[in-house]
């Protein structure tokens, strides 16, 4: 992938007239070559802003700089090098930053399989407890929200910011499981599997803490936020949200759900969730219900 990117997508010919202005809105770039979430989220996002300005807008995006959650957040706040992104939500971010407070995966990202070493196969075999999994080190990226969940739960975790070199920790024994998103890890290990043939997402195991990815943007951009809010509201009444969910490379393998009445589940809490989440709201969160957790 380039290193500079200009991504631009026109949908005003879908509902609306071709008039549309385009709003060119500055993102980062892709964190590797192999981020579908980049093309899920930037086409969820332009549909999003489309819908939300009754046609008056189309999006455009322009990516010339790598980013991670750390420093997305700090030029969100500044409001001069980027506009709009989407990230695993915390407390702290919905302070400095404006939330669209609408899961851009229904939680997904909540429900947790682990890729593990094949080698390890048996010993993840043996873990039934939040006690037992205490004994291994999970992987994570630094400045993730789930960094601090996992150590919050008494979880070891050895963290780098780049998801690419989480994988490569992983194969070097730096160490044990990657919890990753129900809907990302087995499709990550697919276009990874030349690069880690020892490496497998195991199933026997789900993880649960209430999560979601929201889209943010400055303080400042309340219009840009109200309409990425309003479109998201009016794709889930139309069914464009499901259908875009039921479609995308990223999230497809998903469904049916329901298929994970036979593993072992571990929950912990998410004691970074802004106070008053609502991860109940059938309308925009999948319950465990869902997968056939009990």
């Amino acid at each position: 992938m380039g290193r500079n990117i200009f991504v631009t997508m026109l949908m005003c010919c879908i509902g609306w007239t071709c008039s549309a202005e385009i709003l060119t809105l500055k993102i980062p770039l892709a964190r590797s070559q192999h981020d579908i979430s980049y093309d899920y989220h930037t086409r969820l996002l332009a549909a999003a802003i489309e819908r939300g300005s009754e046609g008056e807008h189309t999006a455009s995006f322009v990516a010339e700089v790598d980013m991670h959650e750390g420093r997305a957040t700090r030029e969100l706040i500044k409001g001069e090098n980027l506009d709009v992104f989407w990230m695993g939500t915390d407390y702290s971010k919905e302070q400095q930053l404006r939330a669209v407070p609408i899961p851009t995966t229904r939680g997904l990202i909540g429900f947790r399989k682990f890729v593990i070493r094949k080698q390890d196969i048996g010993k993840f075999a043996r873990i039934n407890t939040i006690e037992q999994l205490r004994e291994l080190t999970a992987c994570q990226g630094t400045g993730w929200p789930d960094t601090l969940i996992l150590r919050n739960a008494q979880i070891k975790v050895a963290t780098t910011p780049a998801l690419e070199n989480i994988y490569k920790m992983l194969a070097a024994g730096r160490c044990d499981f990657f919890p990753r998103g129900y809907h990302d890890h087995q499709k990550e290990l697919q276009l990874r599997a030349e690069q880690y043939p020892t490496l497998l997402s195991y199933r026997g195991i789900m993880l649960h803490y209430p999560f979601a990815v929201y889209f943010f943007t400055s303080l400042e951009n309340a219009e840009l936020a109200s309409w990425i809010e309003k479109g998201l509201d009016m794709m889930i009444d139309s069914g464009e949200f499901q259908l875009h969910m039921q479609t995308h490379e990223l999230t497809r393998d998903v469904f049916p759900l329901g298929k994970e009445a036979d593993v072992r589940a571990i929950s912990v809490k998410n004691v970074i969730l802004s106070e008053g989440t609502d991860y109940s709201n059938e309308r925009y969160w999948f319950q465990p219900k869902d997968f056939g957790l009990k």
